[in-house]
């Protein structure tokens, strides 16, 4: 344990905090106060605004000829959507900088600019890191292709 001395000059002050005798709190129920807020920073907002999220469909082919198939949405990586699914995948860095987690595309289209591992050449080829990869389209896609990167 160490110890240390504070100059007599800090001084430490605690404020209380007045009791609630009520347990209503009176919340606004317009976001006039947000939209003034956005419009001061060069934020549009609309109140039509939607969220959508495109799930494809992605079949994994394991190295002895093994399908699964599951959902995953175009917002998060191969590897975490088939984890989710029950799936157990080789990975190491999560980061897209080994080739651990590689496989291979049979059809359809990923997303994998987070990615530095893959030269031009293996990228050309079909070859994809399932850590960073978002899909883009339904895929089929071969894993445990480590190997065949070299």
């Amino acid at each position: 344990m160490s110890t240390a001395q504070l100059p007599s000059a800090c001084t430490f002050k605690a404020a209380l905090q007045p009791l609630r005798t009520s347990a209503f709190t009176r919340t606004p129920t317009s976001l006039g106060s947000l939209k003034r807020t956005s419009k001061a920073f060069g934020l549009k907002s609309a109140s039509n605004y939607r969220v959508s999220m495109a799930v494809y469909k992605v079949k994994l082919i394991g190295p002895e000829g093994e399908e699964s198939e599951f959902d995953a949405p175009d917002d998060c990586y191969i590897l975490d959507s088939a984890e989710n699914a029950g799936m157990e995948l080789p990975y190491s860095c999560r980061a897209g900088a080994c080739s651990t987690c590689a496989g291979k595309m049979a059809s359809g289209s990923v997303d994998q600019s987070d990615g530095s591992f893959l030269d031009d050449g293996q990228l050309n080829e079909g070859y994809l890191l399932t850590c960073i990869s978002y899909p883009t389209s339904d895929c089929v896609i071969h894993t445990h292709k480590e190997g065949d990167l070299y």
